[in-house]
């Protein structure tokens, strides 16, 4: 498993350089204080056609099916998850990211989530294949870019971003 850093790409390939159709990004966090539990919500965005996947339609992007919504970060192991298939995705870059739902309205930013990350997986094999420490300066910020995932024909590169960013997933998304 590849351990990523900020700005770092990889392709996705299993060991034999042979492609990776089938990719499960799955990103995890805890409270970092006491209080109101912390909805993360996370959500896909073709770059091109800014189609949006998320908790209210989990398929919108052909290819694309997002876990169940977990409105607390409670418990081990992944969160919430996306799945790709690169053999029904179209060529392009989908932005992986999530935001505090109703952060601003409930007073809520990254500055009370802590050790959180992402993780990519060959979702074929369930092996890691990179892992990417979320830095856990975010500040008043309410939503994150995590990485992207470009479709590259039948198989993708990842390169995380963790950049943090304001807004709710609309206003995020028109800003990319």
């Amino acid at each position: 498993m590849v351990d990523l850093q900020k700005g770092v790409a990889v392709p996705l390939v299993k060991n034999d350089g042979s492609s990776i159709s089938k990719i499960r990004t799955g990103v995890s966090w805890d409270v970092a204080q006491m209080g109101a539990p912390v909805d993360l919500d996370l959500f896909i965005v073709h770059k091109e056609t800014k189609t949006v996947s998320y908790f209210g339609n989990r398929t919108a992007i052909n290819g694309v099916q997002l876990s169940a919504d977990n409105t607390t970060g409670a418990g081990d192991g992944d969160d919430e998850f996306a799945k790709f298939d690169a053999t029904v995705t179209g060529d392009g870059t989908y932005v992986i990211a999530a935001n505090i739902y109703n952060g601003a309205s409930k007073n809520q930013s990254f500055a009370l989530v802590s050790n959180a990350k992402a993780t990519v997986y060959n979702d074929e094999t369930n092996e890691a294949l990179a892992e990417f420490k979320i830095s856990a300066d975010g500040g008043s910020n309410t939503g994150l870019i995590i990485g992207t995932l470009k479709d590259v024909g039948n198989t993708y590169i990842f390169e995380a971003a963790g950049t943090y960013v304001n807004g709710n997933i609309n206003e995020i998304t028109a800003a990319l």
